[in-house]
């Protein structure tokens, strides 16, 4: 009695799998192209506990199959305009830098928000643009994956608008520098804005390799919400600040004009004196 009912249950589980993945084969690559192909997807697709990861769709790993076996088509008729949606449990502020830094390094540098919404913490944003083909998939899986996002589901509503459902596990902002204390740091920003990923907690000391500094720093949450704001209007070549916890993000400029620091400044980043 107890081996038949495992039996049947591992029969339930197969066939709830056989479902999701089917489903989304045939979302993504259309229900023509997937009944034209079936036997081919059936093939590609035969060990399909390999394309689960802890109980969930890998589709990451979906999408680079179709990908590389031609059923993931990407290029329009014609060029049209080409709509993206990103939902993420994340400020939108966040989400937004990110999908702008993943556009810029994938070529794309004419594109719009034609829509945006923040509800319960969830953001949600639609990017707008003139184009021949989507998005890849796999490419923008890549590219978002270096600023610390998995993805939990692509949908396509058509050649022309895609959704995307991803998960912030670790926070990365691109063109950051590290900094974990007990360390320095000396670096030189020719826009004279600074930004820094920081870990840890202590005394940090900022430097500037000129005495027209006039301070403007910004501590930011993982989420890019200000923590603090440190502004002073008289001029300065040093300034110390306390990083608590909660602190991820640190940017470090002028009040006045960028440029006045664009020559360098150093980050001594020390924990506290635990005597």
């Amino acid at each position: 009695m107890i081996k038949k009912f495992f039996f049947c249950f591992f029969l339930f589980v197969l066939t709830l799998w056989g479902d999701i993945l089917d489903d989304k084969v045939q979302n993504l690559i259309g229900m023509q192209s997937y009944n034209v192909n079936k036997n081919f997807i059936d093939r590609i697709f035969k060990d399909r506990e390999k394309f689960y990861s802890d109980g969930r769709l890998d589709i990451k790993k979906v999408v680079t199959t179709l990908k590389d076996n031609g059923l993931l088509i990407l290029k329009f008729s014609e060029p049209g305009d080409l709509d993206i949606t990103f939902a993420s449990q994340t400020t939108p502020i966040f989400l937004a830098r990110s999908i702008n830094s993943a556009l810029s390094s994938m070529g794309y540098s004419y594109f719009a928000v034609s829509q945006a919404q923040y509800e319960k913490g969830m953001s949600k944003i639609t990017f707008s643009f003139s184009t021949e083909h989507a998005l890849d998939p796999s490419i923008i899986i890549n590219e978002l994956a270096k600023r610390g996002y998995i993805f939990l589901d692509i949908k396509r509503n058509s050649i022309t608008s895609w959704e995307y459902d991803i998960e912030l596990v670790d926070p990365k902002l691109a063109n950051t520098k590290q900094i974990e204390a007990p360390q320095t740091l000396q670096v030189t920003e020719v826009s004279g804005e600074y930004w820094f990923s920081v870990k840890g907690q202590g005394n940090m000391t900022i430097t500037a390799n000129t005495t027209s500094w006039r301070p403007r720093i910004v501590l930011y949450d993982k989420n890019l919400q200000i923590i603090n704001l440190i502004t002073q209007s008289a001029t300065a070549k040093e300034i110390t600040l306390t990083i608590l916890e909660g602190v991820s993000f640190i940017m470090v400029t002028d009040a006045q004009n960028p440029a006045i620091i664009k020559n360098g400044i150093k980050i001594d980043f020390q924990n506290f004196d635990k005597k």
